[in-house]
């Protein structure tokens, strides 16, 4: 997938990843469960995108459109071909999909991710949005230590 290569250079610090669906009931996947791991990101390990759906219908092809925003500054959106995402067509019943994004270890601060796939009609399909902030690993073995 090459917004992990998009991702590869951003980093993000803090504690929680929040996983939703923004689609607000329009998109045709039914979102059965979906989570970002692991929780807090870490600087300099991949973090992974778990997503199970439920497709109604075959789907031959369409659009996955990756939009970022850095410390709260929209980069430009990344768009691509469904089919190069997952193996297409995409056929009824359940699609679970893992990706995998490295995260740099030379920034920091926040990141929101949304993640919007459409057909070739332009019906979209769902819509991820992923925010988060990272820590360093260094802090992940502080806060185990206070926590012993």
């Amino acid at each position: 997938m090459r917004i992990a290569s998009l991702l590869g250079v951003l980093a993000f610090t803090s504690v929680n990843a929040s996983v939703t669906d923004c689609s607000k009931g329009a998109s045709l996947f039914k979102i059965n469960s979906m989570s970002f791991l692991p929780e807090p990101a870490v600087k300099g390990q991949n973090s992974t995108l778990l997503l199970s759906t439920t497709v109604p219908e075959q789907i031959t092809g369409g659009t996955a459109k990756y939009s970022i925003k850095y410390n709260f500054i929209p980069l430009t959106p990344t768009i691509e071909d469904l089919c190069t995402t997952v193996s297409c067509p995409i056929m009824l019943g359940k699609l679970d999909t893992v990706s995998s994004y490295p995260i740099d270890k030379s920034l920091s601060g926040s990141i929101t991710i949304q993640i919007d796939w459409a057909d070739q009609t332009g019906r979209q399909l769902l819509c991820v949005l992923i925010q988060t902030k990272i820590t360093s690993p260094f802090n992940l073995r502080l806060n185990a230590s206070a926590s012993s």
